[in-house]
């Protein structure tokens, strides 16, 4: 049995040698490189911009801007939601580290010291950047998942302890380690692209969608990414500008960010102000529940962060109501990092729990599992699968949650301060359609391929151990290859859920193989399937 075994990972060799390629390692003959100009204010116009110092510089191929730059089309609407605005297509700037220009040269070096001879004329206006300023544009129910069930004004009124708290979380940077990188060759209306992505194929439609272009002549290849953490899940600017670049000058061109453009380029997680109301008998039965949040959002760019919403679902509670808003500011586009919105909103609620159990003086485990929802509370359906209360008495039990003392201050170890906390949270499952190919060669070895991507999380190891097992091989004996979107279709490693869709595939590829074998033999009383 091979699944569930201990198993060094596949590609350890490649990585630990230096011998994986991640995009930014891959060089190509007469490559061309470029670096970006970004805006210094947050708000405001170009009045204008002189690129004349630049183009004169040593190395300098080609600078463009908004003045230069072809009309671009958004990207489309995709299954996390819609794309980013195209780059360079007026002169306004909606925030700070905006991409107004990108210059392109014989070498990185080259690139980076014209980026900086770039002069820029500003009108600033007065940047909205605070989700409390009156002049922010509020977007209500973004996403229509506002709940609300019973009646939270009468629960409340026959509540015996009724707690209310603001909480805040803050801007996080994805900022994995790898910088995100972008190489692109064009060949006529062909193209290839190395990207640091999460998700191949949603680059070439995007791409395709963008430039005009069929998207069976695109081709997107990222093998290895160094890490992602979400920033990864977009097709933001600095990929389509090197696209861009790229077909100004004829030649494949090479973009890295640098660590500072990591944190106004590739998203990031938004700031959430939260209001939780909660009410509660004496004896710890929650009565209602009430929790609003607003997070922000740019101007003119959508992210998908309902942090009210676990609410609704996390206890047996018969009077919920949730509601989301976002503030449009003047900050670069936010985007998914590692449990968009639940984070937030988790942290919210289970600290205004951790409240509620205070104040009726229960212990924050019972008030838990005295409030368990056995089903869905806004579906009322069973779940298709919940160990939350083992999970609870399993942790409990490993921590020695029963030696905890209540009282705030009260556990100490020497001259250090001791406190146990405990939360339960929750993330949405979700699986969309994958698609996996499996093969075997003359010499009885297998190839199982799809169009995946692996940040780190383990992807090539788990779908070659599930081949081997499927296919009654070897683990040395099978190949699995992802990161190409020439490869069967795959969804985006994110949101937890590129795991079960591509095992489900590649179960599926590898069982079809097999009865395909089987039934070729059918008929063959010599062969050694029989």
């Amino acid at each position: 049995k091979i699944i569930g075994a201990g198993l060094d990972r596949v590609d350890a060799p490649l990585k630990v040698t230096g011998a994986a390629q991640y995009p930014n390692d891959f060089s190509f003959p007469g490559m061309a490189h470029a670096a970006l100009v970004g805006s210094t204010i947050a708000a405001g116009r170009i009045r204008g911009i002189d690129v004349a110092k630049a183009l004169a510089a040593p190395g300098v191929l080609t600078v463009i801007t908004h003045l230069t730059a072809p009309k671009l089309e958004r990207g489309p609407m995709t299954l996390l939601g819609g794309s980013p605005p195209a780059p360079l297509q007026d002169d306004r700037v909606l925030h700070y580290g905006q991409h107004i220009a990108i210059v392109v040269a014989e070498s990185a070096e080259e690139a980076r010291h014209a980026a900086r001879l770039v002069r820029v004329e500003y009108e600033a206006t007065e940047a909205v950047l605070d989700v409390d300023d009156p002049r922010a544009e509020i977007v209500e129910n973004p996403w229509g998942l506002d709940t609300e069930r019973g009646d939270v004004n009468a629960g409340f009124a026959r509540s015996d302890v009724v707690v209310e708290g603001t909480y805040t979380t803050p801007d996080n940077t994805n900022n994995p380690l790898g910088l995100m990188t972008t190489i692109a060759s064009w060949h006529g209306d062909a193209l290839t692209v190395h990207d640091s992505t999460q998700w191949p194929h949603n680059v070439r439609t995007s791409l395709a969608t963008i430039f005009k272009v069929p998207e069976s002549g695109i081709r997107v290849l990222a093998p290895f990414v160094g890490g992602g953490f979400g920033a990864g899940l977009r097709v933001w600017s600095h990929v389509i500008l090197t696209v861009l670049a790229a077909r100004e000058v004829k030649r494949p061109v090479k973009l890295v960010l640098t660590r500072p453009e990591m944190f106004t380029s590739v998203g990031h997680r938004p700031n959430s102000v939260q209001q939780i109301k909660i009410g509660a008998t004496r004896d710890g039965d929650l009565v209602a529940i009430e929790h609003h949040g607003i997070s922000s959002v740019a101007m003119e760019d959508d992210d998908y962060e309902p942090v009210s919403f676990g609410s609704a679902v996390s206890y047996a509670c018969p009077n919920v109501l949730t509601r989301d808003r976002q503030a449009r500011l003047n900050i670069p586009c936010p985007g998914s990092m590692r449990a968009p919105a639940e984070g937030q909103g988790s942290f919210a609620l289970e600290s205004a729990i951790d409240e509620v159990a205070y104040a009726v003086g229960m212990d924050p485990l019972e008030i838990r599992l005295r409030n368990y929802a056995e089903e869905n509370p806004v579906l009322g359906l069973p779940w298709s699968s919940k160990a939350l209360r083992e999970c609870y008495l399993e942790g409990a039990e490993r921590f020695g949650w029963s030696r905890r003392t209540p009282e705030p201050g009260s556990m100490r170890d020497g001259r250090w301060l001791v406190g146990y906390g405990l939360a339960g949270v929750s993330y949405p499952f979700y699986q969309v359609p994958c698609q996996a190919r499996a093969s075997v060669r003359r010499d009885g070895s297998a190839y199982v391929r799809s169009a995946a991507t692996d940040i780190g999380t383990g992807t090539y190891t788990v779908m070659t151990q599930l081949a081997a097992e499927l296919l009654g091989l070897d683990v040395t004996r099978v190949r699995f290859d992802l990161g190409d979107s020439d490869m069967p279709y795959s969804p985006q490693a994110g949101g937890s859920g590129l795991t079960g869709a591509l095992a489900n595939a590649v179960h599926a590829a590898c069982r079809r193989l097999v009865q395909e074998f089987l039934d070729v033999v059918r008929d063959d009383t010599e062969s050694p399937l029989r």
